[in-house]
């Protein structure tokens, strides 16, 4: 019997301080075109925009997705579920496979 395939999905940062940072609300219109995407609680990374990928039980956060060609490299990471050499600079290896407050996640709202 083989493994139930698991699509990747965005995990968006909707703490305060990723709420009020440049790019924010763009980064959750993209999100929100994304099937599975959760709004998720701070995570404390607070160099925002911070948004995740996950796959499985693979996630990985990323920081400071700003500007349009970051938001669209991530977006392409969730749809193909492969990672990008050029988004090494923007993640946050130390919240690699973390997330906080996970039940208190949600649909994300565009």
């Amino acid at each position: 019997m083989s493994k139930p395939v698991c699509l990747p999905r965005l995990l968006v940062c909707t703490g305060k301080h990723c709420r009020k940072d440049k790019g924010f609300a763009k980064l959750v219109s993209l999100a929100s075109e994304t099937t599975g995407s959760l709004e998720a609680p701070c995570q404390g990374v607070c160099n925002g925009p911070v948004v995740a990928v996950q796959q499985g039980d693979d996630v990985r956060w990323f920081e400071k997705v700003r500007s349009k060609s970051l938001r669209k490299r991530v977006a392409v990471m969730a749809a193909s579920g492969r990672s990008g050499k050029d988004l090494r600079n923007h993640e946050v290896t130390k919240r690699h496979n973390i997330v906080r407050g996970e039940r208190r996640m949600k649909p994300l709202q565009a």
